[in-house]
């Protein structure tokens, strides 16, 4: 990958926007839709949820592949940065707080595990690729 820097954070970036991005396209597939079995413990879960679901992870993708590409950008690093509290905030709030889905649902420990993981890598790597 010559494009990308040397470090791995950004090669990081690039596989979970990647990872984002398939799992987003899924939510628009009846058939390969997750949304549902995330939030098991309601019956909220409608297509038209699954949808906007599908659109915040690949929005969120788009992010992510741009922050790892430009990784120096303080503006995309930031937003990356927002991307990854906010997926913790959410899935959290909606495990503990709002109980509409398990710990155990496909999808919730794996983002559960990689948001604060990514939010911890990039505030302390803040400063070795956003220089002011």
């Amino acid at each position: 990958m010559d494009f990308l820097p040397e470090h791995a954070l950004p090669k990081y970036l690039l596989f979970v926007g990647s990872l984002a991005f398939y799992n987003g396209l899924q939510n628009f597939v009846p058939s390969m839709r997750v949304t549902g079995r995330i939030y098991n413990r309601t019956n909220e879960t409608t297509p038209l949820m699954s949808r906007m679901m599908g659109l915040w992870t690949i929005t969120s993708a788009i992010v992510r592949v741009y922050t790892a590409l430009n990784i120096n950008d303080k503006a995309l690093y930031t937003v990356c940065m927002w991307t990854f509290a906010l997926a913790l905030f959410s899935f959290t709030t909606e495990v503990f707080v709002y109980k509409t889905a398990k710990w155990s649902s496909p999808g919730v420990w794996p983002a559960l595990l990689i948001s604060p993981v990514s939010l911890w890598w990039m505030i302390n790597s803040y400063s070795f690729f956003i220089t002011e």
